[in-house]
Parts: structure tokens; C-alpha cells; sequence
């Protein structure tokens, strides 16, 4: 067979793979669910009740806060438990340096609706995580003014059941962020290690969000991204 024939069949063939690996990547960022309420209401209402969801308590944003008040690990699993309270979200997660580990890695997740909790209004959340520096932060954004959700804050701590952050790790401050006016609270640590934390789970996987794509779709996204990023820093 002639050389240019087989150059013809092997580029072929290399372009029927490529087509068949695009339109796998295609698909498996389609999520059928996309459209569908996915709030645990939602969830009983599709299977006629008999979905596990429906067995299990109440969803609660206020469980989620009353975790948040410890600034610890536990946190970021009982918002993966219940984080069908908050429904879908807008999820931003900033590109940056992937070879830079003291530039802040950025996530925001804007709720659709406001999500209620022990009287406050629950507008979105936030954290940032600089490994390279041990700089870990993580919290929500509230309607109410500083003074308000501090009073919140105090009476919701003096519930047994809520335990205290340690070491002054938690902070309540006015928004600087005009998408998310009145007041951010949450945690900062600067050795993660002692909180039970080695890294910040992606957002992706905490919130559902609101795009058609699936979360491993938004984490390459973010990689694209962070490595357009990278080579324009270099190219400075």
C-alpha cells in the first residue's frame, strides 16, 4: 500500500477517535437533572416518598450553621449532607496560577433564593484556600448588618448544642462585595492542620449548581482556565 494511502487512513482514523472522545467529553457533561428541582421536597415528590431522602430528618440550613460556629472539618460534611436546602447556585471558582501555591484559590457561590437560618438570610458562600501560605477561609454571606448577625450569632452559640470556635477563628465583617451586600462570617485558620483540614473541598462538589454542566466539567473548566492564567503570568 502506498505511503500516502496509509497517511490518509491513519489521519482517519486518529480523527474518527478524536470525534468519538469529543462527544463523550459532550455527554458526560450533560446532567438530566439539570432542569429538575433537586431540594429534597423535590426529590419525594418525583418517587412518591419512598427516595431514602425522605427517611432521613429534615434538611436544615440551621445545622449547617450551627457546624459552621466550630470551624472545623465536620463543617464541610454536613454541608455536603444537606446541601439540597440551598437548591441550585450560581458557582464561581477564579482561575489562578497553578504554579503559584501562595495565590489564592477563590470560590463563590451566589444562592438563587435566600436561604433562612436561625432568623438571618442566607445569600451565598465563599472560601479561598492559599496552601502554600496554610491560609484557609470559609463562610457565608447574610442580608443583615454585622451588628445584627453578630446578636444572631451569640444567641446561637449560647445553645448547648452549638459548639465554640477556638482561637479566635471566627469573624464577622461588612461585605466587601457588592454582589453580596451586608455581612460576611465564617472561619480563617492559618495552621488547617490543628482543624482537621488538609484542603477545601471544591465547591462543585458542596453546592448544586445551576449550569448544565456537572461538577467534574466545572473543575476542568477551572483548570483551562487557571492554565491560560498561568502562561499569560509567565509571559509578563
Amino acid at each position: 500500500m502506498k505511503r500516502w494511502l496509509k497517511a490518509i487512513i491513519y489521519t482517519v482514523v486518529v480523527l474518527f477517535g478524536l470525534f468519538v472522545v469529543l462527544v463523550g467529553l459532550v455527554l458526560a457533561t450533560i446532567d438530566p437533572h439539570s432542569l429538575e428541582d433537586m431540594s429534597r421536597i423535590g426529590i419525594c415528590e418525583r418517587s412518591g416518598n419512598v427516595a431514602p431522602e425522605c427517611a432521613m430528618p429534615r434538611e436544615s440550613a440551621e445545622k449547617v450553621l450551627a457546624e459552621l460556629l466550630a470551624c472545623d472539618a465536620q463543617f464541610f460534611k454536613v454541608l455536603d449532607e444537606e446541601k439540597a436546602v440551598f437548591r441550585r447556585a450560581d458557582i464561581v471558582a477564579h482561575p489562578y496560577n497553578l504554579l503559584d501555591t501562595g495565590e489564592p484559590r477563590v470560590s463563590l457561590v451566589k444562592f438563587s433564593d435566600a436561604v433562612e437560618a436561625y432568623g438571618l438570610h442566607l445569600i451565598g458562600y465563599a472560601q479561598q484556600a492559599s496552601p502554600g501560605k496554610s491560609d484557609y477561609a470559609w463562610g457565608f454571606y447574610a442580608s443583615e448588618q454585622p451588628d445584627d448577625v453578630e446578636r444572631v450569632l451569640l444567641a446561637a452559640r449560647n445553645d448547648a448544642s452549638v459548639a465554640t470556635a477556638g482561637n479566635g477563628a471566627f469573624k464577622v465583617t461588612a461585605s466587601d462585595i457588592p454582589d453580596f451586600p451586608g455581612t460576611r462570617f465564617g472561619c480563617r485558620v492559618a495552621e488547617a492542620g490543628s482543624f482537621g483540614i488538609e484542603d477545601l473541598p471544591s465547591v462543585n462538589d458542596l453546592f448544586f449548581s445551576r449550569d448544565i454542566s456537572t461538577a467534574l466539567a466545572d473543575k476542568f473548566d477551572l483548570f483551562v482556565a487557571s492554565a491560560m492564567k498561568t502562561f499569560s503570568d509567565i509571559g509578563r
